[in-house]
């Protein structure tokens, strides 16, 4: 049986969808709180919904030890996909809680239980350092604990360290690092509010840029990974490395709209203003959240595109094809 955490997220209902296509039966890990009709909307929209009916979907929480043997009794493989993201300091336990005390919990119950795979959504921020030759972040790159870092970015890290120990327990593991995942569900995510253009950070926009991948090439690729069993590795899953108003401009222009780049020395004092406005329980924009915001940080995808002879989708083709689907769910006009 498989196994999957944060199946009504945005990584995790796109993966259910390809999972249900094999034979293994599934088992998708929710909150009670959480609703699946957007992910039953997604195989709907693929006319899957037969498949989606064969998923068993368990109310529980990975804190809660005394209710993961069951949760895992007899699984074989676990695609953990599930995390509270959030570059918001406020949410600190919360992120700390749920990525790293989840992800131990999850891990130890998996040994106990003799899962044999572990598969883990990770982030591009657990790595820093520029390889010397390429000036771009690679899978060698180390964290380097003389910077700043979010709490997502030390949550991601450290969790990261419970699934190698894994690995030296046995299990067989696989790690990706998707950059930012372009994708589209419910026009109610996070991840979403990249193509709301009536949002400020969609009409300001920073001057740095990072890399973008799609949410169908994660899935695709991680899939890939696990069919030919390549274990105990990490591999970045960037399509390109753009600057955010170059990914932005490509939302606006589809509204006959334009954004505008937001200078450093505004956003430094955006900063400092921010550090009042978080006495009063507003957004706090850290120094890591500054520098992640002003710099053009790049990422090798090397190694995933000759391992898997892969070619991404083309960050102008994701946002196209996403930007439809959050339109039809918002009725846009």
């Amino acid at each position: 049986m498989i196994f999957v955490t944060g199946g009504t997220g945005l990584v995790g209902s796109h993966l259910l969808v390809e999972l249900a296509k094999g034979d293994q039966p599934i088992r998708a890990l929710k909150r009670k709180k959480s609703n699946t009709k957007s992910v039953e909307e997604l195989f709907s929209d693929r006319n899957l919904l037969n498949l989606y009916k064969k998923i068993e979907w368990v109310d529980g929480d990975l804190l809660d030890v005394t209710e993961l043997p069951k949760l895992l009794k007899n699984v074989s493989s676990i695609y953990h996909t599930a995390a509270f993201v959030s570059f918001d300091k406020k949410y600190e336990n919360e992120i700390f809680s749920t990525n790293i005390s989840g992800t131990e919990a999850l891990v130890n119950e998996a040994i106990d239980s003799k899962v044999k795979e572990f598969f883990f959504i990770s982030s591009i921020a657990t790595m820093d350092d520029l390889n010397p030759v390429t000036k771009k972040i690679n899978e060698l790159s180390p964290w380097n604990n003389a910077l700043e870092h979010s709490a997502y970015a030390i949550s991601k890290f450290r969790a990261e360290m419970e699934v190698w120990r894994a690995s030296q327990e046995g299990l067989n593991v696989i790690i990706v690092n998707p950059g930012v995942i372009i994708g589209s569900l419910d026009g109610k995510r996070e991840s979403e509010k990249l193509f709301a253009q009536d949002s400020f950070i969609n009409k300001y926009v920073p001057t740095g840029g990072t890399g973008f991948v799609d949410v169908r090439d994660v899935v695709t690729i991680l899939l890939e990974l696990v069919e030919k069993k390549i274990y105990n590795q990490k591999f970045i899953l960037v399509s390109e490395n753009k600057y955010y108003k170059e990914v932005l401009d490509l939302v606006a222009s589809k509204n006959n709209k334009q954004v505008k780049l937001l200078s450093n020395s505004f956003l430094k004092v955006l900063r400092i203003l921010s550090n009042v406005n978080r006495l009063f329980g507003g957004v706090y924009i850290s120094k890591s959240n500054y520098n992640s915001l002003t710099s053009f940080i790049q990422y090798d995808n090397t190694k995933i595109k000759e391992t898997l002879n892969y070619n991404f989708i083309p960050v102008n083709v994701a946002i196209d094809y996403h930007y439809s689907n959050y339109k039809k769910h918002n009725s846009l006009k």
